[in-house]
């Protein structure tokens, strides 16, 4: 059941994204990133329903971990976009743009900057909101896996 639920979660999360760029939001580097996990976590939850073998456990454990470093990877960039601390240096928007060569530096910056939001809705941005579901999708599976523990150990 644990597993069909972080399989749903993390289609919403992919299917949201996705959406939200088709509406005209493009992703910047960080955000395509922040993905990642939860493919990974997709994948992961996915391979007992193809597997008998019984190590559901393990792969619980792994999922959590991985939502838990895309919580902070995600809380880190919220950071970036609140101007709490400094972003890479290839993902800001501090370039100089040289009027001499103006066609080349628009060329070269037509990746979305990490260090501003393209969307927040109520004020959070969309990296705030994926350090939100992360961390509570992360916990809720430590939680299932604790509360499966005590039932075995009854």
């Amino acid at each position: 059941m644990v597993n069909k639920t972080i399989i749903i979660i993390s289609l919403i999360v992919l299917i949201s994204v996705h959406v939200i760029e088709i509406m005209g939001y493009a992703a910047c580097d960080l955000c395509l990133k922040q993905r990642w996990a939860w493919y990974l976590a997709l994948i992961i939850a996915s391979i007992p329903l193809f597997i008998t073998v019984n190590f559901n456990k393990i792969l619980l454990s792994i999922i959590s971990i991985v939502l838990f470093c895309n919580a902070i990877f995600a809380a880190w960039h919220a950071g970036i976009e609140w101007d709490l601390w400094p972003g890479l240096g290839t993902c800001n928007s501090s370039k100089i743009f040289d009027s001499n060569n103006l066609l080349e530096t628009l060329k070269e910056s037509s990746v979305p900057i990490c260090d501003d939001a393209s969307l927040r809705i109520f004020g959070v941005s969309l990296a705030g909101y994926n350090f939100i579901v992360s961390l509570l999708t992360s916990i809720f599976v430590l939680l299932t896996l604790r509360k499966k523990d005590e039932s075995e150990k009854t």
